[in-house]
């Protein structure tokens, strides 16, 4: 395979062991590597995984940016260098020898008959549960279907995707534009995806190719519901975000509000039944405060 391709991946405070395994993987497919670091307390321990090779680009920024500036500073670093694609990674993410191979040829297969393919995502397995995430598909009223990948073989198109895992044809991510860094965390993928389709791009997952993936970093089990458990921190610009949303007009209005209702429900659950129910009511109110006033 050609090496045309850039990994970035985004760290925060990441397990070396982790980060280094998944980098492993990276090289041994071919693929050049380029690690985008938020000002992680354990930059030393970082430095030392990484080779000294051309096919491995590290950037240490000076403060915590977030994961649109990030994944932003790799891109720029893809487009400067003329790749074809880019594959989005976090920390934690890990890969078979046939992930890479097995999407760059769908890529180019499924966009022999779609031009205007900008990404393909893989299919995601819960890290703890093995349950199959089910993709979500939008109309243009905002109305949702979801999709099971479970037991699905060809690739669909769908609305959106997690950028972990997806494969970005460089020259529609130069049309597209680039992550929006004023989300800083949440909602960064599901904009740029809604924006890709607005400027009349198409988005498609690879059922066959699978990825874990584990959403919060807990989950509170609630009657029948598995919650998924994130920091206040994270749970402020979850709620700050969705009120973005609404104001933007490639976003259609319902999923914008079903987006802020859900998210005001889930805090009340956390507050209601979780730990730290201080730092969440904080979260709230200025997740709410933020977002009304439209302050980035």
């Amino acid at each position: 395979m050609k090496n045309d391709i850039c990994a970035v991946i985004v760290s925060f405070n990441p397990e070396p062991t982790n980060l280094q395994r998944l980098t492993d993987q990276l090289l041994a497919c071919g693929v050049s590597v380029c690690l985008v670091d938020n000002n992680s307390g354990n930059k030393e321990q970082i430095s030392s995984i990484y080779p000294t090779s051309a096919a491995v680009k590290v950037f240490f920024l000076e403060e915590n940016t977030g994961i649109a500036h990030a994944q932003n500073v790799g891109t720029q670093f893809a487009l400067d260098h003329d790749y074809a694609y880019v594959v989005f990674f976090d920390q934690d993410s890990t890969i078979d020898s046939a992930f890479i191979q097995q999407q760059v040829r769908e890529f180019e297969h499924i966009r022999s008959v779609q031009p205007r393919l900008a990404a393909l995502g893989p299919a995601f397995v819960d890290k703890k549960h093995g349950f199959h995430y089910k993709i979500v598909n939008i109309n243009r009223h905002g109305r949702r279907t979801k999709i099971d990948t479970q037991h699905l073989e060809q690739p669909f198109a769908a609305s959106l995707i997690i950028s972990s895992g997806s494969l970005v044809a460089v020259d529609a991510l130069r049309d597209i534009g680039p992550m929006d860094e004023r989300f800083f965390i949440d909602y960064v993928d599901t904009e740029w995806c809604l924006r890709a389709h607005a400027k009349g791009y198409v988005i498609f997952v690879n059922p066959q190719v699978k990825m874990q993936h584990a959403i919060g970093d807990n989950s509170l089990k609630l009657f029948r519901w598995r919650v998924p458990v994130h920091s206040a921190f994270r749970r402020y610009y979850r709620i700050r975000n969705a009120f973005f949303l609404l104001k933007m007009p490639h976003v259609p209005t319902l999923l914008a509000v079903r987006e802020i209702t859900f998210n005001l429900v889930h805090q009340m659950v956390l507050i209601l039944f979780g730990q730290n129910k201080l730092a969440y009511v904080r979260s709230l109110w200025r997740g709410l405060k933020d977002g009304l006033n439209g302050k980035y």
